[in-house]
C-alpha cells in the first residue's frame, strides 16, 4: 500500500494523488511561484533502492528534456524527494484518442488523418533529438480542449545513442497492437518503428479497432504479435464502404514489413496534411459511423503476405464532461508495462 499524500515535493505543493502503478504515483501538484498546476510523477518507494529503475525513470526525464515542442509533453522539472526521483510534468485538460474510442467508436477519417499528422510534428522533433518513442498508441495522443495534439508517454523511449545495458531484461518492449515487426523480434529500432505504430493507431481510428484484432479467443499476445510478423496487411478501403482511397494506401504504406518502404515523417506530414484539408479534418475529433465490408479484414494468422516489391499509394458527439489528464508520460515505466494518462472526471 502507498504511504499518506505528501503534503510537498520538491518546491511542488501536492494537492491530491492522481493515480498510482506498480513503479510509482502520480499527484497533481502546484508551482506556487509561478501558479501552475502540474503533474508529478515519482518512483515508487519500494524501488528507491534499485539503480535500473531510477535509470529508466530519469532516462524518460531526460528524453523529454531533450525536446520543447508543442505537440510533445512537456517536463518542467526533475528532482528527487526523499530518494526517489520524481519528474514534474505538464498537466493537460483534454482526452486522449484510446479513451475518445472507446467512448464513442471510429473517428471520421480527415479527424484521424489530422490527428497523426499532428502526432508526426511531435515524434519529428523526438527523431531530431535522438528519442525514438517505441510505444505509440491511441491512448498515448492526448487531444487538448485548445485542439492541439499531444504526444505522452515516454515511459518506454530510448536514445539512439544510449547505452544498451538498461534495456536488456527483455526481449522487446511496446504494445502488441502497434508494434513494429522488428521491435517484435527484438532487433533495434529506429523512427520508422514509430511510423509503423502511427499506422496502426491510424488504423484503430478509423475502423474502431486495432488492424490485427480478430474479436475472438485467439486474439492472445502471441497471437497478434504473430500477426504482424506475418499477416495480410489490412486495408482499410476494403474493410469500410466508401473509405477514402488515398488514406487507406498511405496507412497500409505506413504498416509495411519493411522499415524502409514505410513513409518518412516528413512525408508523412505532407500527404496527411493534404489529405486532412481536403477530408475537411479537425481537432478535436468526431465521431462516424461506420459500414464494415463482408470479409474486408485480412488478420488471419495463417494468411501470409508476399514480400513487398511496391508497396502501394503514396461530427459525431462529444461527452459533455471535461475530462481531467495528468499527461504523466507513464506511473509504470518497467519493460513492457505503461500508463499514459489518469483522468479525473468534474462533476
Amino acid at each position: 500500500m502507498s504511504g499518506p499524500v505528501p503534503e510537498q515535493i520538491g518546491h511542488f505543493r501536492v494537492l491530491r494523488l492522481l493515480g498510482k502503478g506498480a513503479m510509482g504515483e502520480v499527484f497533481e501538484g502546484v508551482d506556487d511561484q509561478l501558479g501552475r498546476r502540474v503533474a508529478l510523477k515519482i518512483l515508487g518507494a519500494k524501488h528507491r533502492e534499485s539503480t535500473e529503475f531510477k535509470t529508466r525513470f530519469l532516462r524518460e526525464g531526460r528524453a523529454l528534456a531533450a525536446m520543447n515542442h508543442p505537440n510533445i509533453v512537456q517536463i518542467y522539472a526533475i528532482g528527487e524527494h526523499e530518494r526517489r526521483p520524481f519528474l514534474a510534468m505538464e498537466f493537460l485538460d483534454g482526452e486522449d484518442i484510446g479513451g475518445t474510442l472507446k467512448r464513442g467508436g471510429p473517428l471520421h477519417p480527415g479527424d484521424a488523418a489530422e490527428i497523426i499528422r499532428q502526432s508526426a510534428v511531435g515524434l519529428s522533433e523526438a527523431q531530431r533529438a535522438g528519442v525514438v518513442h517505441r510505444d505509440v498508441k491511441p491512448s498515448n495522443l492526448v487531444v487538448t480542449t485548445a485542439g492541439i495534439v499531444k504526444v505522452t508517454d515516454f515511459g518506454l523511449a530510448k536514445a539512439l545513442q544510449e547505452d544498451l545495458s538498461i534495456t536488456a531484461t527483455g526481449v522487446f518492449v511496446g504494445t502488441p497492437d502497434y508494434l513494429a515487426p522488428e521491435q517484435a523480434m527484438g532487433d533495434e529500432v529506429d523512427a520508422r518503428a514509430d511510423v509503423y505504430a502511427l499506422g496502426c493507431s491510424m488504423y484503430h481510428m478509423c475502423s474502431g479497432h486495432p488492424p490485427f484484432r480478430k474479436g475472438g479467443q485467439d486474439d492472445h499476445y502471441t497471437a497478434v504479435v504473430r500477426r504482424h510478423l506475418k499477416a495480410e496487411r489490412p486495408q482499410l478501403k476494403l474493410e469500410i464502404a466508401g473509405f477514402d482511397e488515398e488514406l487507406s494506401d498511405l496507412c497500409r504504406r505506413m504498416m509495411s514489413r519493411r522499415p524502409d518502404v514505410r513513409p518518412t515523417f516528413d512525408e508523412l506530414i505532407q500527404k496527411l496534411g493534404e489529405i486532412s484539408r481536403r477530408l475537411g479534418g479537425r481537432v478535436p475529433p468526431r465521431h462516424q459511423d461506420v459500414e464494415l465490408l463482408k470479409n474486408g479484414t485480412a488478420t488471419d494468422g495463417e494468411r501470409t503476405e508476399p514480400p513487398a516489391v511496391h508497396d502501394g499509394g503514396n461530427g459525431g458527439g462529444s461527452s459533455s464532461k471535461i475530462v481531467a489528464i495528468a499527461v504523466v508520460a507513464g506511473v509504470a515505466i518497467g519493460v513492457g508495462v505503461s500508463v499514459a494518462a489518469l483522468y479525473v472526471f468534474n462533476k
